[in-house]
């Protein structure tokens, strides 16, 4: 419909200009054939030849009279005898349009002569006929225009949302049960290949967000699996054996520590959730380097001890990063609580920082058995533990540490050195660069 009604303005403005140019191309050309006209019966009354009888005036021609300054007529054509009255201006540079009583439009054109006053009429009857009759015709072939203009834009309007017709078949078959199918982009016009394009990237993200989601259920039914059916045994036990108040006290126990064990791993996994997804929010501000080292390693001092383990920083500067404060120590307490874990009596584990161009690495490194190849190729991932790895551990501390990376813009990177041992590096921005909230 909007179609329709912009070409039918678009015809009307056209016709309307036409109409304007052809009164204006009749005009001047009148007004060249008066001007004309005057200057031949200016040639002729100064040569002061007689006047033959006009009865052959072309009908392009106009009427004339020839008035003697004292009003008398001297000569004129036969027309003039039948024109009604008409009001002759006292001179016109330039011929000039009137109306007569009856309704009929003349083109007078007043000159004077040393020997009088030169009148000159047109009657415009027939070019009035004329622009009616095209007027007419103009009309009839706006409304025709108009009338086409709304078939042919329902034409085109359904021919072009043919496509998306299309496009959103093919997108209604897709559900949760079939998100690996994706929109044929061959069978679009190459002005819908980047919708097509957005929409498949967009399935493919949904497609891995279901993944993941579905995954981490999983492994977080298998890893639940293990304490729930501990905790089953233990008061089975309890219920089973002679009342004994020593050992209801360590099944107590053994309860507790698995429940323990339990709000850990469903704590970690929301703190893995909340940091995979895009509305997280950090707070990062200007932290110094040296400092939150330092902090680390007064917290981890006793343990180091009782582990036998040196506990040392290797901050040869000051060094500014900006970083959410909690996180990051968080990640570090992380990594430097493995690496203790992990280290020898009589080895030691280092803090360190690695500076970059656009990013700054805080790193913990120790002189330990080294990363597993599983953790060294899937780097991050959740539940992956090394065959031989040892204490109360889930597998989810590095993947909390790449999470919080992630959060910050940065990354995880681990390598085992040629000399021995492991080294685990957060890297975060120098400037402030994180996941938009």
């Amino acid at each position: 419909m909007s179609f329709a009604l912009s070409t039918f303005a678009l015809v009307g403005l056209l016709a309307v200009f036409m109409d304007v140019a052809l009164h204006r191309s009749l005009e001047t050309e009148d007004a060249m054939v008066m001007e004309a006209q005057a200057d031949a019966l200016a040639r002729h009354i100064a040569s002061r030849l007689p006047f033959g009888v006009d009865s052959e005036r072309a009908p392009e021609k106009a009427d004339w009279q020839l008035v003697s300054p004292s009003g008398r007529m001297i000569a004129e054509s036969t027309g003039m005898r039948g024109l009604p009255p008409l009001s002759w201006p006292a001179g016109t540079p330039a011929p000039m349009e009137v109306t007569s009583p009856s309704g009929t439009t003349y083109t007078l054109l007043v000159r004077s002569l040393p020997e009088g006053t030169l009148r000159l009429v047109m009657n415009r009857s027939h070019e009035e006929s004329l622009v009616a009759g095209f007027r007419r015709t103009l009309a009839l072939a706006v409304a025709l225009a108009a009338v086409l203009a709304a078939f042919l834009g329902r034409w085109v309007a359904r021919r072009g949302l043919r496509p998306l017709e299309q496009l959103v078949r093919e997108a209604g078959d897709i559900d949760p049960q079939r998100l690996d199918r994706r929109l044929h982009g061959e069978h679009f016009p190459a002005e819908l290949s980047e919708l097509v394009e957005t929409l498949n990237g967009a399935l493919a993200r949904l497609r891995e967000a279901f993944d993941r989601l579905s995954r981490m259920a999983s492994e977080l039914a298998h890893e639940l699996r293990t304490p729930l059916q501990n905790l089953r045994a233990e008061v089975e036990a309890m219920l089973l054996r002679p009342k004994d108040d020593v050992a209801t006290r360590e099944a107590l126990g053994s309860v507790l520590e698995e429940c323990e064990r339990l709000a850990k791993l469903i704590e970690q996994m929301l703190f893995l959730a909340r940091s995979e997804s895009p509305s997280t929010a950090i707070e990062p501000k200007e932290l110094e380097a040296g400092h939150l080292l330092n902090a680390v390693r007064e917290f981890f001092e006793a343990e180091a001890e009782e582990a036998q383990v040196t506990l040392r920083c290797d901050v040869p500067v000051p060094f500014t990063l900006i970083a959410d404060e909690a996180l990051l120590l968080r990640a570090l307490h992380n990594l430097t609580a493995n690496a203790i874990r992990h280290t020898p009596p009589g080895g030691a584990v280092v803090l360190g920082l690695t500076p970059g161009e656009s990013m700054s690495g805080l790193s913990v490194r120790d002189s330990g058995e080294g990363f597993p190849g599983e953790i060294l190729i899937r780097p991050g991932e959740r539940w992956v533990r090394g065959p031989a790895s040892r204490g109360p551990g889930l597998g989810l501390g590095l993947a909390i540490v790449k999470g919080i990376a992630q959060l910050h813009g940065g990354s995880l990177s681990i390598v085992n050195l040629p000399e021995g041992g492991a080294q685990a590096t957060v890297w975060v921005p120098k400037r402030e660069n994180r996941r938009a909230s």
